[in-house]
């Protein structure tokens, strides 16, 4: 039995993308026949002892309360506690499932760190200037630390051989997926339409953008500008529709949006409860990810699965990630973005052609693949660390 250590900071209680790959690895480790190979605990605040183990029979929890209370603290938690927790423990192995946003640097046992990407290099103003000191300066010494990294796109793999100067080697990319038991086409359209409609009072059609309010990266306001340009053109119905929590520079976006012609149109939903994540994908016409950077883009493969048209910016793994049949845009431009979106409204023999293109490209990715791709790169280095 190979026994595990998992911090869960950095992870955002499930509140976010990395999130989201944090409770779909764990959901697969806690199963036949990893479970029998592989030994998990999961150290951080109850909160996420609550939403990461709720139902877990084969993984224990460490209570580790406060860590995320300050950067100075949480930095030196991974650098100087963490490595005696894993001494006390007896950690076979330490996974860092957000090692770009926390990473320990002297970990006395083999570390595998996740670096979904290093977007602070591409995004200027994405942190204040204390987080972008380290980011750029001490994230890449530490990441360099790590006996092995994970990371979700060739792109990103690129970024960390490149910035970091780690052997390609020491960098295996494992992509994400959408879970098929929570998105897939709706049986009924009309009636998932309706839902959205009693609850978010936004009525169809709409197009859609999932994620959090980050300014200027997430590019929000190009969207909303290329929203506007549609509407001018194209008087119709059409809403934006714009779930996810307000983080940097939030206000900012809300700012365009109330200065619109056409605000009455464009709705912020605020975090969406995974209950209601699926239904906004399926009632949507169309799915739009303008954003300047990602390092993987999730919501992509979620909303081809639910059978909705997807297009994206040009941008960063985008183009690796939503395949060679999704259309692309430059991010920058707002009538570029208009653009693409009247290509795919004007014609629904295209949205549906687009839907099953979608729908085969997302197939092809598993959280199943994922997991076990995963945990080979734990055996490997185990069992290399047994040779020596």
């Amino acid at each position: 039995m190979i026994r595990v250590g998992c911090p869960s900071f950095g992870t955002d209680s499930g509140r976010s993308g990395i999130g989201s790959y944090m409770r779909e690895l764990l959901n697969r480790f806690d199963q036949e026949p990893w479970c029998d190979r592989f030994s998990f605990e999961l150290i951080g605040s109850s909160k996420d002892r609550d939403y990461y183990l709720t139902g877990k029979k084969h993984m224990t929890w460490l209570p580790a309360e406060g860590v995320d209370g300050s950067p100075l603290r949480n930095f030196l938690w991974n650098q100087l506690t963490l490595p005696g927790i894993c001494r006390k423990q007896g950690y076979d192995l330490l996974f860092l499932p957000a090692a770009n946003r926390r990473v320990c640097g002297f970990s006395p046992c083999p570390s595998v760190g996740t670096v979904h990407d290093l977007a602070t290099l591409h995004i200027k103003n994405k942190y204040d200037f204390s987080h972008a000191v380290f980011n750029r300066n001490m994230l890449p010494m530490l990441i360099k630390r790590l006996d092995h990294i994970i990371t979700v796109s060739e792109f990103s793999k690129a970024d960390i051989v490149r910035f970091a100067h780690i052997p390609q080697e020491r960098v295996t990319v494992i992509p994400l997926a959408a879970d098929a038991k929570r998105f897939f086409p709706a049986p009924d359209r009309t009636a998932v339409q309706q839902r959205i409609a009693g609850k978010f009072k936004v009525d169809a059609p709409y197009i859609l953008y999932i994620s959090r309010l980050e300014h200027p990266g997430k590019n929000h306001v190009n969207l909303i500008k290329a929203f506007e340009l549609y509407k001018q053109e194209q008087p119709s119905a059409l809403q934006l529709v714009l779930p996810g929590p307000d983080k940097e520079r939030a206000q900012e976006i809300h700012a365009v949006a109330e200065a619109s012609p056409f605000v009455k149109d464009i709705h912020f939903l605020g975090f969406i409860d995974d209950a209601d994540l699926a239904d906004l994908y399926r009632g949507a016409d169309l799915f739009v990810l303008p954003s300047f950077f990602e390092g993987f883009g999730l919501p992509v493969l979620e909303a081809m699965s639910c059978g909705t048209p997807v297009i994206t910016s040009l941008a960063a793994s985008l183009p690796e990630v939503s395949g060679p049949h999704t259309p692309h845009f430059d991010p920058h431009d707002p009538t570029a973005i208009k653009d693409a979106i009247s290509t795919v409204l004007a014609d629904e023999a295209t949205r549906s052609r687009m839907a099953g293109q979608g729908l085969a490209w997302a197939a092809g990715f598993s959280w199943e693949k994922t997991a076990e791709s995963t945990l080979k790169v734990f055996e490997t280095l185990y069992n290399a660390k047994k040779r020596r």
